[in-house]
């Protein structure tokens, strides 16, 4: 972590990240990222399950929100490609995620997160990314 960053800065600068509702905060492990459940998430009404485009919208965001965090800039990063494993139904509750930096190269970093809801040893979804970093840093 180079330069503290407004996470908050970074949510609210996304009409996406605002309409689910993402709160972030930073703590010793890195970036925890919540999304409250709302009745418009709800991809499955049968189960009640979440949307499976919310929860991997989510999942991409934390994993921006920790590479900000990382790199000391609210310059978004960009991805490259995306990789998403939903291990069991995302229930109708809160949703938590945490990603982790696996490398970060001059322009490129390999992040990622993994969603939980009671339990974080039980993720719901998985993630794997290629983010290109902002331009000004690669450049660096």
């Amino acid at each position: 972590m180079t330069v503290p960053i407004d996470l908050d800065t970074i949510l609210n600068s996304s009409p996406f990240a605002r309409f689910l509702a993402i709160a972030a905060r930073a703590d010793e492990r890195g970036v925890l990222t919540t999304m409250p459940v709302r009745d418009q998430l709800v991809g499955n009404v049968m189960l009640p399950a979440l949307h499976g485009g919310c929860v991997a919208s989510f999942l991409e965001i934390a994993c921006l929100l920790q590479v900000a965090l990382e790199v000391g800039t609210t310059a978004p990063a960009r991805a490259i490609n995306i990789s998403v494993e939903y291990l069991r139904p995302a229930r109708r509750e809160t949703t938590y995620a945490r990603a982790k930096i696996r490398r970060l190269g001059k322009r490129v970093a390999v992040v990622h997160a993994e969603a939980w809801q009671q339990d974080e040893s039980k993720p719901v979804c998985l993630l794997q990314s290629h983010l290109r970093l902002p331009a000004r840093l690669a450049s660096e």
